[in-house]
């Protein structure tokens, strides 16, 4: 079976080693989504290296800062051993729903070949958003860092196609007496800064789809397609009836669930609008000391995540911030009440309230995108230091019906471990009351917490003896209630890490010491939450 999957927290701690000290100082970002295929088992992978540093910068001259996010593994043989052309490889991922982005993203497979031939070597795709990278073996006569400047200029080369760069054999506009990412010359001088990009290059760079500003207010466009991405993990192909009668706040015209689901795409991208300038300012200014603070406190998984925004209008979902993708989503309510405070002239107490409060708001929702885009970080944290099981439950109707996908937490795949019963567990959902017309947002929204039982390694529902499912209230399991230190978005450890991340910046912010006032039943799991994030959020 070809699929893709997410990489191993080894290769994922190698494969980000190379930047762990690189500052936010770039003013643009390009987003890289690494794809290592392997065998059509799952096993053997091609090789993958990736010195950021070095990469980045050969585009120092443009402010181009590359983001790499954690690799995912696609299995096929074929596609890894370059016994396939680009053209058929690209159709079948295509198909597969491997791609990550909305033309957006630069997915980077590392591959053994490509079209047959051995690395080190690569392809780019002109103005497009595919490179292929084969990295070959090493030889005995490369010493590491003539290795890595190797590997930085295959994929900085490989790139500048992305971005419409041209062989400088090619392009009249760029002399070939000097070394260039484009060019010929030893490796480490054509990925020097000094010679890397000349600023007519520079130019074609910036103009690029896939080069965003660091902070980044999509206009309603781009807004209208960035809403609809499922690339990272499904949403829209979910959805229930009646739950897309309470997010878009009417019925849809079809009573179908695939009709439903199209009428729901339409209303979402109809809600998208633009930003104002001063909503902008106001928004860029707090990111910024956001930003800041973080890099303080070394968070710099966060700090170097772009910051990109989609505004909608007040009637969907309730109004709620919400993400999608590499998105945070934020209402016009929204904004107004978080920014009624800002003007020009503010005192430094009016600022520090804004920051803490916006700030609270914008790390909660950023944290939404890096557990979408660095999974196994945060597995590790869920199974590893809260004794959360991730399971593929068997899901009853009558729950499906009544269904809330959270946007930020669409796939209710975690369980709670019963502390005294190995085989059972507690599925805490948020669901719509049941009640005829159009459910309200949060008004309509109630948690129950179901009962499973693994039986021969699968996860059902346990049901009466009327065959309707088993149920208890969040009060009913008081030793998992209380054991974090926030009331809110229990339902899912994504929710609970969001928040607990939030009240850990204000802190941070008002320079407190973070959770400082924990219950103890709470403090373990607090605890844990803090030596994870200095260690997994660097």
């Amino acid at each position: 079976m070809k699929h893709a999957i997410l990489g191993f927290l080894l290769i994922t701690i190698h494969f980000l080693g190379c930047s762990q000290q690189k500052k936010t100082s770039s003013p643009y970002v390009l987003i890289i989504q690494p794809i290592v295929v392997q065998s059509d088992k799952g096993d053997n992978p091609a090789s993958i290296a990736v010195p950021e540093e070095l990469v980045d910068r050969s585009y120092e001259k443009a402010g181009v800062d590359f983001r790499f996010l954690e690799p995912i593994f696609y299995n096929d043989t074929k596609t890894r051993d370059g016994l396939i052309n680009l053209d058929e490889i690209v159709e079948n991922v295509r198909k597969e729903g491997i791609l990550r982005g909305q033309d957006d993203v630069v997915n980077m497979f590392f591959v053994n070949a490509v079209d047959g031939n051995k690395g080190p070597l690569g392809r780019g795709m002109m103005n497009g958003n595919f490179t292929f990278i084969a990295l070959g073996e090493r030889t005995e006569e490369e010493d590491d860092r003539e290795l890595k400047y190797m590997q930085a200029f295959v994929i900085a080369h490989e790139v500048g196609h992305n971005l419409s760069l041209k062989h400088i054999i090619d392009d009249d506009n760029i002399p070939d007496d000097v070394p260039n990412i484009q060019g010929d010359g030893n490796f480490k001088d054509r990925i020097d800064p000094k010679y890397s990009l000349t600023d007519y290059q520079i130019d074609i760079v910036r103009k690029s789809n896939l080069v965003h500003p660091r902070i980044d207010f999509l206009k309603k466009e781009k807004g209208e397609i960035a809403i609809l991405d499922e690339t990272f993990e499904p949403y829209f192909s979910q959805l229930q009836i009646r739950e897309i009668s309470a997010f878009v706040g009417e019925n849809p015209p079809l009573q179908q669930v695939d009709s439903a689901r199209v009428f729901a795409r339409k209303k979402f991208a109809s809600a998208v609008t633009n930003f104002t300038p001063k909503e902008k300012k106001c928004i860029s200014y707090v990111t910024e000391r956001v930003i800041e603070i973080l890099e303080k406190n070394s968070i710099s998984l966060m700090a170097d995540q772009p910051w990109r925004f989609i505004k909608i209008e007040d009637w969907l979902c309730g109004g709620f911030a919400h993400t999608r993708g590499t998105y945070i989503i934020l209402s016009q309510r929204h904004i107004d009440y978080l920014t009624k405070e800002w003007s020009e002239n503010m005192t430094p107490e009016d600022e520090q309230a804004l920051v803490v409060k916006l700030g609270g708001l914008l790390v909660h929702e950023q944290m939404h995108s890096l557990q979408r885009t660095y999974k196994s970080r945060f597995t590790k944290l869920y199974t590893e230091n809260w004794n959360f099981v991730r399971a593929d439950i068997t899901v009853d109707e009558s729950i499906k019906v009544d269904q809330v996908s959270n946007p930020d937490a669409p796939i209710a795949e975690w369980l709670i471990s019963n502390p005294v019963d190995k085989d059972s567990y507690y599925w805490l959902r948020t669901l719509l009351k049941k009640g005829k017309g159009i459910p309200v947002m949060g008004k309509d929204f109630v948690d129950k917490v179901f009962i499973i039982r693994k039986m021969n390694g699968n996860y059902f529902v346990q049901k009466d003896s009327l065959q309707n499912p088993n149920y208890k209230t969040v009060d009913d399991i008081p030793f998992y209630k209380n054991s974090f230190p926030t009331s809110r978005g229990l339902d899912h450890p994504n929710e609970i890490s969001a928040y607990m991340f939030s009240d850990y910046f204000k802190a941070l912010a008002e320079e407190k010491k973070p959770f400082s006032d924990t219950a103890p039943e709470a403090s373990k799991n607090a605890k844990a939450f803090t030596d994870w994030i200095k260690v997994y959020m660097k």
